[in-house]
């Protein structure tokens, strides 16, 4: 455990200021939670001190079980606390009581995806769920991707699944990038990506082109499109680059397209509720 004496840190990323800047000046109605998801981006640039709770994968998980599955992950309890502190000070409201809620489980909450468990965090300290809910998550980037930095080498070479496999979050993104234009599906939480075929639902697997689609947006540019299925209802936005972005540049680009998740949802496509994989891991 390094946070408490991880004192080094890494200069800043002017690119993601610069992109933060941008996203406030044309989107600020998203204000009340780009405070978040900027401070929890640069938390997660000056890594250091959060890579020294990255825990060791078991050697015997499923098959289809993400890297983090059923891991034990040690924190230190004052270093978690100032840093959910922090956040529920920049969260909408105040997000409630901060010297009632218990860092620790809210950190394991959200990095497990148990909604249920942050919900009730929430009622203990008198605080509205969505705000808990949200910070839980923004909470958990710094540690998730310290884990893709230094688990990367034992991510699986091939990997079939819709969800993510670090954390087994759904992504937010497919990305497809070069000249090939390849499927990189990519996660919002850890920021890494990983191979899908195009004509494959991520959340149900539907493999049928009759019921597989895309909406286009008249205001968008080609570039930008919103995969959906028929089967399940789901839905995820698309993205044509050059090249890929980077891990902090995705929950920024998600925020700065809600107005996509408003098109989907208006036609009766939704996201899943539940994350693609329950996690079980354990933060002590």
């Amino acid at each position: 455990m390094l946070w408490p004496y991880a004192r080094l840190r890494r200069p800043r990323n002017l690119e993601l200021d610069q992109q933060v800047a941008e996203v406030r000046r044309r989107h600020p109605e998203s204000e009340p939670w780009l405070g978040l998801l900027e401070a929890a981006l640069e938390e997660a640039e000056d890594g250091a001190a959060w890579e020294g709770a990255v825990p060791t994968p078991p050697a015997d998980r499923p098959v289809k079980a993400p890297v983090l599955a059923h891991t034990e992950i040690a924190v230190d309890r004052r270093a978690a606390r100032r840093w959910v502190r922090r956040l529920l000070k920049l969260a909408p409201r105040g997000g409630g009581d901060a010297r009632g809620l218990d860092a620790v489980a809210l950190l394991e909450g959200a990095l497990c995806h148990d909604d249920a468990r942050l919900d009730a965090l929430a009622r203990a300290v008198g605080a509205g769920p969505e705000a808990v809910r949200v910070v839980g998550q923004m909470a958990a980037v710094p540690l998730l991707r310290a884990c893709a930095r230094m688990l990367s080498g034992a991510l699986p070479p091939t990997w079939w699944e819709g969800y993510c496999p670090l954390c087994g979050a759904w992504p937010v993104l497919a990305e497809y990038t070069g000249l090939e234009r390849k499927r990189q599906l990519r996660c919002g939480r850890c920021g890494i990506s990983w191979p899908l075929p195009a004509l494959r639902c991520v959340f149900c697997d539907e493999t049928n082109h009759e019921q597989l689609g895309y909406l286009a947006p008249e205001e968008e540019e080609q570039m930008r499109t919103i995969e959906v299925c028929r089967t399940c209802n789901g839905y995820l936005k698309a993205l044509t680059t050059v090249r890929a972005l980077a891990p902090w540049a995705i929950p920024l680009d998600d925020l700065s397209t809600v107005h996509l998740d408003v098109v989907a949802l208006e036609r009766g496509y939704q996201r899943p509720e539940r994350a693609g994989y329950a996690l079980g891991a354990r933060i002590a």
